[in-house]
């Protein structure tokens, strides 16, 4: 079994983290700390879920919420379009 750290999917998202970051800290304050942090939260958040679904049995309840996670950061980061 691979570490979740060798995984092209904790590669990519821990990837997706570092401009996240790198991102929200130009926000302007009304925004860095209300959906700046929610965005860092929920990326976060994905690779939780990655490292809890290589060390369980049923993946399928991990991915999930990956998946879930995923595509509300999704939505979190078409709102910053606006911004």
């Amino acid at each position: 079994m691979a570490l979740y750290y060798d995984l092209p999917v904790y590669r990519d998202t821990y990837k997706l983290i570092l401009k996240i970051f790198e991102c929200t800290k130009d926000f302007s304050k009304e925004y860095k700390y209300t959906l700046g942090q929610d965005m860092k939260r929920d990326a976060l958040q994905l690779v939780r879920s990655i490292y809890r679904a290589n060390k369980s049995t049923n993946k399928m309840e991990h991915l999930e919420a990956f998946m879930d996670d995923f595509e509300l950061l999704k939505l979190e980061i078409r709102l910053c379009v606006d911004i």
